[in-house]
């Protein structure tokens, strides 16, 4: 699986905004490709929420603060850009009709793509998730 975005990204604010998102994907022989498309478009989908939005906070006796979806943010349609999803065959000889798993791969490279985007664009690397505009911000003022 490889990932690549384009961004916008604020620097008066350090939000980023996804425009792009570029994923090209070897499940192996698509049985189904459009049910593969599909099952990737949300797995970028929910790998973007992991790299942008969510956030598990505790206040200082333990409790979660972020326990409804008020507090926790996911990405909604308009937060994820355009998704362009291509398919690389190879037949995988373990897997049924030579396919391979495709739900759990897709989540992982977004967060990567997303940080290596924003030090492309402002020099700064944010470490750890989500990618808040607050991290961004402050990466460039103690630069």
């Amino acid at each position: 699986m490889a990932g690549i975005v384009e961004i916008e990204l604020d620097k008066t604010t350090g939000k980023v905004d996804i425009i792009d998102y570029v994923a090209v994907v070897d499940c192996g022989t698509p049985i189904n490709p459009n049910l593969a498309r599909i099952q990737t478009e949300g797995g970028v989908a929910q790998g973007i929420g992991m790299a942008l939005f969510e956030d598990v906070l505790y206040d200082e006796y333990g409790r979660m603060m972020t326990n409804s979806f008020m507090q926790y943010k996911i990405p909604s349609r308009k937060d994820i850009g355009n998704i362009i999803i291509d398919f690389e065959e190879s037949y995988e000889p373990t897997g049924p009709f030579g396919a391979k798993s495709i739900g759990e791969v897709v989540t992982n490279t977004p967060s990567p793509a997303i940080a290596h985007a924003v030090y492309n664009a402002v020099g700064v690397r944010v470490q750890d998730l989500p990618i808040t505009p607050e991290k961004v911000f402050m990466g460039m003022y103690n630069k």
